[in-house]
Parts: structure tokens; C-alpha cells; sequence
């Protein structure tokens, strides 16, 4: 399962891409997501076909995927401020968007604590 924890784990992990998209894992697509997802790649965009055309993450470029990681039920595209989870077993797709408040500093979370304002 994917929570909240892996979540920013994946962030954490996955900080910067790889030297070159040749790096990725791109058999995990074609493993488990090519079928539901009409996935198609060429040399410097992944097409995903199961989002709306007028979405931005649509077409994304290979050089701003930092990895591709495989869950149980999904697939993951790690992104610099997002993750793409791509549905193994049908079209469904869920992003999660990198916002700031996802890994608040020490003195955001102490004016949590103690009730302060920005």
C-alpha cells in the first residue's frame, strides 16, 4: 500500500534523475502498463494514454522522470513535484503533488505545535 510516508520516501530517495533516461526502468511500463495506459515512448517523451490529452502529465519528458518504481497494485513515476501511480490491473491513474507543506521544516512543524501563524 501506498501512504503518506512512502510517499515522501520516494521524494527523498529519488531526489535527482538519472544521468541518462537510458537508466530508467522503462520494462516496467511495458511489463504492466502499456496494455491499460496506451503507453508510448519515443527518444525523449513518455506518452501516457489513459490521462486526458490536455492534462500536463500526459506527455512527459524522460529527462524529468527521476525513477520508476514498482508497488504491488501500481506503478510509480517519480517526478521532481509529483508522482504518477499508474493502475497494473486497468486504466486508473492517481498524482500526488509535491506541495510544500509536505515536508515542513522543524520551526513550520513547532508553530504547528505551539499554534503560530506565518
Amino acid at each position: 500500500m501506498v501512504t503518506k510516508k512512502v510517499i515522501q520516501t520516494l521524494y527523498r530517495q529519488f531526489k535527482k534523475p538519472p544521468k541518462s533516461p537510458d537508466e530508467l526502468n522503462l520494462g516496467l511500463l511495458f511489463d504492466y502498463a502499456l496494455e491499460n495506459h496506451g503507453i508510448f515512448i519515443d527518444e525523449e517523451n513518455l506518452y501516457i494514454g489513459s490521462i486526458e490529452p490536455s492534462s500536463p502529465f500526459a506527455t512527459i519528458n524522460l529527462r524529468r522522470v527521476h525513477e520508476f518504481v514498482e508497488f504491488d497494485k501500481v506503478i510509480a513515476i517519480v517526478l521532481p513535484a509529483a508522482i504518477v501511480f499508474l493502475n497494473k490491473e486497468n486504466s486508473d491513474v492517481n498524482i500526488h503533488l509535491r506541495l510544500e507543506d509536505d515536508n515542513p521544516t522543524v520551526w513550520q512543524r513547532l508553530k504547528s505545535v505551539v499554534g503560530g501563524k506565518d
